[in-house]
């Protein structure tokens, strides 16, 4: 029997709303697990939730992917839901059956915006920069500490 597709909208109900939040977020770390393996790729995935809690997934050391992230200065593909809703009304509305897992791409449904071929987050990019910082003063604390205690 098939799933009904359901209308993506904010969920009223805190309830229910909290409890697709718990297995949607599993799926998703899921669903990131298999793209590393599958393509051999780093993943470092961010969530707060609607009271600002921090959940996260990296398939390597976290830290060690948001270095690399934050050291990337080339253009690079960035997506918003904006994006993806407009690739999806796009896909929807051609009809297209190209499957997900399908290995040839279909550009005429590419989530890159027509606009640009690439975009850079510069908001995003200072925040991992400053994490970063945070993440080296704290590193050489614990040297200095660990400096102090073997005198």
């Amino acid at each position: 029997m098939g799933r009904k597709k359901i209308q993506i909208s904010r969920i009223t109900d805190e309830r229910n709303r909290q409890v697709t939040f718990t297995k949607r977020k599993f799926g998703l770390m899921k669903k990131a697990y298999e793209l590393s393996v599958l393509c051999d790729c780093e993943i470092a995935l961010i969530i707060f939730n609607s009271t600002s809690k921090l959940f996260q997934y990296a398939s390597t050391d976290m830290d060690k992917v948001l270095l690399k992230y934050t050291e990337y200065n080339e253009p690079h593909e960035s997506r918003t839901n904006k994006d993806i809703v407009e690739a999806l009304s796009k896909k929807e509305h051609k009809g297209n059956s190209n499957g997900c897992d399908s290995p040839e791409a279909d550009d005429e449904y590419s989530l890159m915006p027509p606009s640009a071929n690439t975009v850079n987050a510069p908001s995003t990019m200072d925040v991992l920069r400053n994490h970063r910082i945070v993440l080296q003063q704290q590193q050489q604390q614990q040297n200095q500490l660990q400096q102090l205690q073997q005198q």
